[in-house]
């Protein structure tokens, strides 16, 4: 029977959000950490908003230039397949900071028409559990948390004045944030002589302004060329004919739900080159003040005790199937994210990636055990120290689990993906949609073999393994509901085809 988590298999039970969650005794984990002095260390976490795994040079990306990403990947170990519970920004970053899924948190949309919980505070958080350990936990940048950033200090979120702005690239406040997120880290690591370790963490935007720039050349606004070469256009740029008809209708409509979807309808191959450029253009402005935050860290007397860790909420679609930015689907463009740990007792050759399925409500326990802090009996993901200083550890799950409800409440459209060493099953409630690829041999995730005879033993093995979960998790999938009015399912099948508004600018 797959394993869904180390703590998920006894009877005990918490109430979270009207959700029972099953919780299993505390577990004694060997970690094998290279032995360090007594000293617990500082830890700083950096987290990117919207950047995509593959979009980086260590997943393959020959395009781009991320030389301080690229640092930190190099002198550290670096999960191959970690993925994120939901490709979308508060259900993410609600799952990162308590260790649960979406529908433990309660935490389903970004907000508007279908409002969020706050978390209560009766889930562990990253931040209650390490300040209670004794560790100043302060957070800079990007919340949208719901409640879930608890026990950390958080501090004014404004936006700086941006200088080198070129007209191929125009900026909005994700980048104006990023250039505050960056001073105040740095005030913080100048200045800090408190003797507690820190646990600081520097939320940063970009290259979430890629969505933006979607809205500036929208249509078939004139583009203004950059002073560099465009990217090629990637290989899984179109399906094969009558593929398309064949998906979910949420992954058909999208563009009827998603509004720089709509937005991207009448695009040309020439504007989907400079999507691509423009985002990698995103990634470099983040790179770069990851590289002050770097720089000044290097300057401490204690940076060879600080333990850096770098990963992302979610990914982008970078125009994969002719998608932009990111909503219903759980294609690997838009689920799989990086998650590298650099720093003392990170054992092995640096720069090694670890092969095995991981997910981001892991680094919650992750860091727990580093820290040799308990972890909560409450928490889903398992700690992956066991795989981060012995590469020869069994890969620490079967299979990860993502899940999607809404973006604003427009519309309503519950999916779930399973992601297992070789395929990727999703499902959405609509229509009883479905999706299987074998990401080996079909690594863009262009063909589906949902009704190919010779995969039906996998369709209905992957079909077990979501059943299985929702009942291991608690998960209520199968009895929610979805809402999708007509008109968001009225034209012509295929993202091209679209004309008009779209569901989240329709303001009804």
């Amino acid at each position: 029977m797959p394993q869904l988590s180390h703590r998920t298999r006894n009877n005990n039970c918490y109430q979270s959000i009207g959700v029972y969650v099953a919780i299993a005794p505390k577990l004694k984990v060997d970690v094998r950490i290279k032995k360090m002095s007594t000293k617990q260390k500082n830890i700083l976490l950096i987290i990117c908003d919207q950047l995509s795994a593959q979009a980086l040079a260590a997943w393959g990306s020959p395009y781009g230039s991320t030389p301080n990403i690229d640092r930190i990947i190099g002198n550290g170990v670096r999960f191959e397949t970690a993925y994120t519970n939901c490709p979308l920004c508060q259900p993410a970053r609600a799952s990162l900071w308590t260790g649960l899924y979406p529908h433990q948190t309660g935490v389903l949309s970004n907000g508007r028409l279908h409002p969020v919980p706050e978390v209560p505070d009766s889930v562990a958080t990253l931040g209650s559990v390490f300040s209670k350990a004794g560790y100043r936990t302060v957070h800079f940048g990007k919340q949208h948390d719901a409640g879930s950033l608890r026990g950390f200090e958080r501090f004014p979120i404004e936006g700086k004045e941006i200088e080198d702005v070129a007209p191929s690239w125009p900026v909005n406040y994700d980048t104006r944030q990023d250039r505050n997120t960056r001073e105040q880290m740095i005030d913080f690591l100048s200045s800090y002589a408190d003797p507690r370790p820190y646990l600081a963490v520097a939320d940063l935007n970009n290259p979430h302004d890629i969505c933006s720039w979607i809205g500036e050349f929208q249509g078939r606004k004139e583009l203004i060329s950059p002073d560099c070469a465009l990217p090629p256009l990637p290989d899984n740029l179109y399906r094969d004919e009558g593929q398309f008809e064949k998906l979910p209708l949420p992954i058909q409509y999208i563009c009827c739900a998603h509004n720089r979807q709509a937005q991207m309808a009448e695009w040309d191959e020439t504007r989907i080159r400079h999507y691509l450029c423009a985002y990698h253009h995103y990634i470099s402005r983040v790179d770069t003040e990851i590289g002050k935050i770097l720089a000044t860290l290097e300057g401490r007397s204690d940076a060879e005790d600080t333990l850096i860790v770098f990963t992302a909420d979610h990914g982008d679609s970078m125009c994969g199937r002719w998608m932009g930015t990111k909503h219903t689907s759980f294609y690997d463009e838009t689920t799989k994210i990086p998650l590298v740990f650099a720093g003392p007792g990170i054992e092995g050759e640096k720069g090694r990636a670890i092969s095995g399925l991981t997910s981001l409500i892991d680094l919650f326990p992750t860091l727990c055990d580093y820290a040799g802090i308990d972890i909560p009996s409450t928490v889903a993901g398992r700690s992956l120290m066991p795989w981060v200083v012995d590469h020869k550890e069994k890969p620490p799950r079967t299979y990860v689990v993502s899940q999607w409800h809404t973006e604003w409440g427009f519309t309503i459209e519950p999916g779930r993906m399973i992601r297992t060493n070789r395929y990727k099953y999703t499902h959405y409630l609509e229509g009883n949609g479905e999706e299987l690829y074998d990401l080996i041999d079909d690594p863009g995730e262009l063909k589906t073999l949902v009704d190919h005879r010779g995969f039906h033993k996998v369709l209905k093995e992957h079909r077990a393994i979501l059943k299985e979960h929702t009942e291991i998790a608690n998960d209520p999938y199968f009895s929610l509901e979805w809402n999708a009015d007509e008109r968001w399912r009225c034209h012509k099948p295929g993202y091209r085809n679209h004309r008009g508004a779209a569901a989240p600018a329709s303001g009804n």
